[in-house]
Parts: C-alpha cells; sequence; structure tokens
C-alpha cells in the first residue's frame, strides 16, 4: 500500500521560526556569532606565559562559544543541523567553527540540563573540533533580560 503524502522539507520547517536578531536577539546582542575562544589575540602577554593558558592555546583542537535564544531559525538550525551551522552555512549565524571539516563529520551534542524547556530559554553552547570530529556541549539559561513571553507565542 502506497501513501501519498508531500515530501517533508526540514529545511523549510527551521526556516519558519522567526529570526532572532529581528526579535531582539541578533550578532548585536550577543546572540548568533560562533567566537573561538583559544584564539591567543583574546589574552593578554601575562596570561599567555601562564602554563595552562598556554596548553589551552596550543591545544590540538579549536574551542569556539555560541549563544541562541530558543524557538529562533538559528537555534533550530544550530541544534538541529550543527554541521551546517559550524561550516558557517547558516544565514544569520556569524563566524564559523575554525577547522571544522569541510566533509561535515559526525558531532556529538549533550544537554547539561535537558529537563528544562526550550521554549523560553536561551542557551549556550561550547563547540569543540580537531579537523576530524566534533561535539558541543550546551547549557539553557532562563533569559531574564526580557519580560516578554517565548517566540513561538507571539502574535
Amino acid at each position: 500500500m502506497a501513501i501519498n503524502e508531500t515530501p517533508f522539507d526540514e529545511e523549510a520547517l527551521y526556516d519558519a521560526f522567526p529570526d532572532g536578531a529581528a526579535h531582539g536577539y541578533g550578532p548585536a546582542q550577543g546572540y548568533n556569532v560562533q567566537k573561538r575562544l583559544n584564539d591567543e589575540s583574546l589574552f593578554t602577554e601575562e596570561a599567555r606565559a601562564d602554563p595552562v593558558i598556554r596548553a589551552f592555546l596550543d591545544a590540538p583542537f579549536s574551542v569556539t562559544f555560541a549563544q541562541f535564544k530558543s524557538s529562533t531559525r538559528e537555534s533550530e538550525w544550530a541544534l538541529h543541523k550543527p554541521h551546517r551551522s559550524m561550516a558557517g552555512e547558516v544565514e544569520g549565524i556569524e563566524g564559523q567553527v575554525d577547522g571544522f571539516p569541510a566533509d561535515h563529520p559526525h558531532i556529538g551534542t549533550y544537554l547539561i540540563n535537558h529537563d528544562r524547556t526550550m521554549a523560553r530559554w536561551k542557551w549556550s553552547t561550547i563547540m569543540i573540533e580537531d579537523g576530524a570530529q566534533a561535539g558541543q556541549m550546551i547549557y539553557k539559561q532562563e533569559d531574564t533580560s526580557k519580560e516578554d513571553p517565548p517566540l513561538g507565542n507571539r502574535a
């Protein structure tokens, strides 16, 4: 028995979520930007001389941070298609994960506090890659900076 149904276009689904920048959750507010943390230019000369910081800077992997507002198109892409956002292929997400392989490896994702709903939280992620594989650790944090309802509930 064949079932006739319209093919599912998951990319169109992610793009149906509201644009974060249009609602005050864009790069100007510190969201949707992937920034490498083990970048020597971010550290003072004194910090670079510390052996622990030096090891972090010389590590054989990059460490990148990003913050997203849940229920935005950018957060949906970053959560469900991290290989596209890490590669810098998602409109609305600035930067990319340095060294992220062009062949889009498997990415392990770990949510620290998955019991918190994504609907009204902002979330931060630390992404690590070594040129062959990647992973991200996500932490959900209540956004107390605004009294607005979740983006999905806006009129």
